[in-house]
């Protein structure tokens, strides 16, 4: 892992989201309305900007608390 990787920052947020994967309940194929094929996290900030940022900052925080617990 990079040291990019390590920071809480939004290309590595967009990262942590492609490699969970789209929601199944989010997927076209179970009526949801995100394409089955695409990256999850690059989807979200593009397409939804607004949820991004907000996930975004809450995610930072919690990973900046986890890295002062270590």
């Amino acid at each position: 892992m990079n040291r990019k990787d390590e920071r809480p920052s939004k290309i590595s947020y967009e990262r942590y989201l492609n490699e969970l994967g789209i929601p199944e309940e989010l997927k076209k194929s179970n009526d949801g309305h995100i394409p089955d094929y695409v990256k999850y996290g690059t989807w979200l900030r593009v397409n939804n900007t607004d949820k991004f940022e907000a996930d975004y900052q809450a995610w930072k925080t919690k990973v900046r608390a986890e890295q002062n617990l270590d």
